[in-house]
């Protein structure tokens, strides 16, 4: 696993949806293992206090970096200096923000959620719904396996690259769309 600032990066809003304030309980458990762990949180929301208090009480304000809203280059560096995303949302419609971290050959962790099954069915390893535990041991199996991690990351870019990419998908929809106009030999 490559040397990096970050073991893991969040990005998303700091909401009930996405899972933040199970963040803590996870990071401490992958600190119990590895203790210089360092997390990036990138996003904003209401919930940022209550993150904040949170990683206070479990004490790892040196662990966990809240980083507040990024994009852009900003945002690509942060993860070009993690090794892996995590995305630990309790109910999803299929979030598309670990994809970008994953588009940097980023492996992911999330809860094994119906509609991820859709959207990361590969490259992102799934545990199940609300256990930290396994969350935390997936991310440190991430971080100690290294061909474990080659392939997961392997399988995050190859996914962004043949199912997300953003051509490839507008190509898609317009087909989608023009097929019934195209068989009928024009326009409606």
């Amino acid at each position: 696993v490559p040397q990096r600032l970050y073991d893991a990066c969040f990005v998303g809003r700091l909401h009930y949806q996405k899972g933040v304030l199970l963040l803590p309980d996870i990071w401490k458990r992958v600190c119990a293992r590895r203790p210089q762990a360092r997390l990036a949180l990138i996003g904003d929301g209401h919930l940022e206090a209550d993150v904040r208090q949170k990683v206070a009480a479990v004490g790892l304000t040196g662990n966990i970096d809240l980083l507040g809203f990024r994009d852009g280059p900003e945002k690509y560096e942060i993860f070009k200096q993690a090794k892996l995303m995590v995305h630990p949302a309790t109910y999803d419609s299929g979030g598309m923000a670990a994809a970008e971290g994953m588009a940097w050959r980023l492996p992911g962790v999330s809860f094994d959620l119906e509609a991820l099954k859709t959207y990361y069915p590969r490259g992102m390893v799934k545990v199940p719904w609300g256990d930290v535990r396994a969350f935390a041991d997936a991310v440190v199996r991430l971080l100690e396996d290294e061909a474990f991690y080659a392939r997961v990351a392997d399988e995050a870019h190859a996914l962004i690259v043949d199912v997300w990419d953003w051509r490839k998908r507008a190509d898609r929809v317009f087909r989608a769309v023009f097929a019934d106009t195209a068989a009928e030999g024009g326009e409606r």
